[in-house]
């Protein structure tokens, strides 16, 4: 599987209890109270290679490599059999590989080794959110409260876990709400809110818990990015632009990003003022269809045809403009298979234009890597 960079609040928790047991005994780790020698009548020498085995899985899962942290975390399992981490770092794994009913099994284990650790019952409670079991969910989610009342991340785990799932979307808007009304300080829960109301379609409440993040945060940056490409959606460039201006970093883990978004919101808006004007300026149309053409190699929307017909209107206008001609040949690269017809044609009218132009886009056409689709153009569609 491919393994998201974007930490989620299960990662967190998982980090902090892995974290919390690191300069601990070995006997608070597995909630004892013998010496390291007399847990379960194990040596120190055994429970030291559990210890490894369990640091080594937890660096493991942090790095994407699930398969060698679950054989780590098994392995540990057998040498200490009352150390919950092994079973939190399967638990952890297993929803990863979207498996969340065995890792709802193991993060059980993991709460029965150790029932005081809130976060064992939150893991637990995001588990069955995501395999449908809702009342489980919210059973686990109250353990924990009853543990900590201030503990609302429990109920962003409950949202977590049900926010990928269309069935329940409201549900999940329910728990991450719930979050927040105990600790409106968990700034990773502001932006999955805001975007279940965005799916939803309720825009409103979406760019006002975007807001809240963003005041909320001491840094503004909770939930910035995410307006900020609402606002794009919703064509409100100069509040998008002042939005980007007031940014205190540049990290955006999303694609395309939101300065990406918002360039090309901008640049079309400026082409398409620019075309009003003069609407039969070989440059003008040539902008239009570049700003039009922009955008990402795998989105299959139609923008290539629609560039390829201000193109050809600006090639009418003034014959021979090899900069038309070129855009031409490039959007049918990234639109068609790479040995149409229509594409060669247009290839031969770009070399009698300018041979090394050509041999550029021969080689672009050679090296390009995009989404195709099945339909070509046809000479007679422009």
């Amino acid at each position: 599987m491919v393994w998201s960079r974007c930490r989620k609040l299960g990662d967190v928790l998982l980090i902090l209890l892995c974290l919390s047991c690191a300069f601990i005994s070995r006997v608070d780790a597995a909630s004892r109270g013998s010496v390291p020698s007399q847990v379960n009548g194990q040596d120190p020498t055994q429970l030291n290679e559990a210890d490894a085995l369990v640091d080594a899985a937890f660096k493991l899962y942090e790095r994407g490599q699930l398969e060698e942290a679950l054989a780590n975390a098994t392995k540990a399992k057998k040498l200490n059999k009352t150390d919950f981490r092994p079973y939190a770092i399967a638990g952890l794994v297993l929803l990863a590989e979207r498996k969340p009913e065995n890792a709802s099994k193991e993060f059980a284990s993991a709460v029965r080794l150790a029932p005081k650790r809130k976060e064992l019952h939150a893991l637990k409670a995001k588990a069955d959110a995501s395999r449908g079991a809702i009342n489980e969910a919210i059973t686990s989610a109250r353990k924990a409260l009853e543990l900590d009342p201030d503990y609302g991340e429990a109920y962003a785990m409950v949202g977590e876990g049900m926010g990928n799932d269309n069935r329940f979307q409201a549900e999940a808007i329910e728990a991450y709400q719930s979050a927040l009304k105990i600790n409106p300080n968990l700034l990773m829960v502001y932006e999955p809110l805001g975007q279940l109301f965005v799916d939803a379609k309720d825009l409103t409440k979406a760019e006002d818990i975007y807001r809240q993040g963003m005041a909320i945060d001491p840094t503004h940056m909770s939930g910035r990015f995410h307006l900020g490409r609402l606002l794009v959606k919703q064509a409100r460039l100069t509040e998008a632009r002042q939005l980007w201006e007031g940014r205190t970093s540049d990290e955006d883990k999303r694609t395309p990003s939101f300065f990406t978004l918002l360039t090309r919101a901008e640049n079309l808006k400026r082409a398409s003022e620019t075309l009003a004007v003069k609407p039969d300026d070989p440059g003008a149309l040539l902008e239009m269809g570049l700003a039009v053409m922009d955008g990402d190699s795998w989105a299959i929307d139609g923008r290539q045809e629609r560039a390829i017909v201000y193109f050809k209107k600006a090639l009418a206008i003034q014959p021979g403009f090899v900069k038309a001609q070129y855009n031409i040949v490039k959007a049918m690269v990234q639109y068609l298979a790479k040995d149409d017809q229509n594409l060669n044609y247009e290839l031969t009218k770009l070399r009698q234009l300018d041979a090394s132009l050509a041999k550029e886009m021969e080689e672009y056409r050679r090296t390009y890597e995009g989404a195709l689709i099945a339909s070509p153009l046809k000479p007679n569609q422009y």
